[in-house]
C-alpha cells in the first residue's frame, strides 16, 4: 500500500513482502478515521501472515490526537503478533534533533508498546 503524503496527509509506504512499514510527514486528515481505514485493513491483512521480521519507521513531522490514537492502536496489533513470536517487530522513531515534542511523543510509544523501539535524532 502506498499513499503519498501532502501537507495534511502522511506519505505511507507498507510492503508486505520486506515486512517494512513506513510513515512519514503530517498527519492532520480533518476524518482521522476515514483516511486510516485502508491502512488499518492493510494492517489487518498483514498480521494474518506477517513477515519473520516486520520494521516500521516514522519520522513524522506533526500529527493530531485523532491520529495518534489510531497510529497506537496500529502498533498494539503489530504489538500482538510479536507477543505471539509470529513475527519480530521493531519500530525506529525518527525525530529532528531540536524536536523535543516528537522525541517525547516516541518515548511515550515506547513505553506503551512492549517490543524493540529505537528513537534516533536527525539534523533537518
Amino acid at each position: 500500500l502506498s499513499i503519498k503524503g501532502t501537507s495534511q496527509y502522511p506519505e505511507v509506504m507498507l510492503n508486505h513482502s520486506t515486512g517494512i512499514l513506513e510513515f512519514s510527514g503530517n498527519a492532520l486528515p480533518e476524518d482521522a478515521k476515514g483516511f486510516f481505514e485502508p491502512i488499518v485493513s492493510w494492517v489487518d491483512s498483514y498480521i494474518q501472515n506477517p513477515c519473520s521480521e516486520t520494521t516500521l519507521k516514522f519520522k513524522m513531522i506533526y500529527y493530531n490526537t485523532p491520529s495518534s490514537k489510531i497510529l497506537f492502536q496500529i502498533l498494539k496489533k503489530l504489538e500482538g503478533i510479536h507477543h505471539q513470536q509470529k513475527s519480530k517487530i521493531k519500530i525506529i522513531w525518527s525525530y529532528p534533533d531540536d524536536d523535543i515534542d516528537m522525541k517525547e511523543a516516541g518515548s511515550d510509544l515506547s513505553e506503551n508498546i512492549k517490543v524493540p523501539f529505537e528513537l534516533k535524532s536527525y539534523k533537518e
